[in-house]
C-alpha cells in the first residue's frame, strides 16, 4: 500500500457511533438492544458499521412540516408576560 492511499474507517465504537449519529451513547446501546442498529462484536468490544448507521439514518427520515404544525398566534397560550411589555419583566427592569 502506498503512503498516499487513504484507509477509510468502517467500524465505530459506541462513543464514535453516538457522535456520528448525534445521540447519546446510551441511545446507541438502546438501538442495538432493540435490534434497530446491528453491531459487530470483537470479543467484548461492540462496534457499529458505518453502512448500518447510514441505513438507520435513511430509514428514519421524516418529511418536514414547514411550520404547518406550529400553533398560530390565536391558538398559542397567553405568553404576554414573557414579552418586553409584560408586567413581570417591567417589574424586574425597575
Amino acid at each position: 500500500m502506498e503512503m498516499s492511499e487513504e484507509v477509510f474507517k468502517r467500524l465505530y465504537s459506541v462513543r464514535e457511533a453516538a457522535r456520528y449519529l448525534g445521540i447519546s451513547q446510551w441511545a446507541v446501546r438502546h438501538l442495538n438492544w432493540s435490534s434497530k442498529l446491528p453491531c459487530v462484536r470483537q470479543g467484548r468490544r461492540v462496534l457499529f458499521d458505518i453502512f448500518d448507521m447510514d441505513r438507520f439514518i435513511e430509514n428514519n427520515k421524516r418529511e418536514g412540516h414547514h411550520g404547518d404544525d406550529l400553533p398560530t398566534q390565536e391558538t398559542r397560550s397567553d405568553d404576554r408576560d414573557f414579552g418586553r411589555t409584560g408586567p413581570i419583566l417591567d417589574e424586574v427592569l425597575r
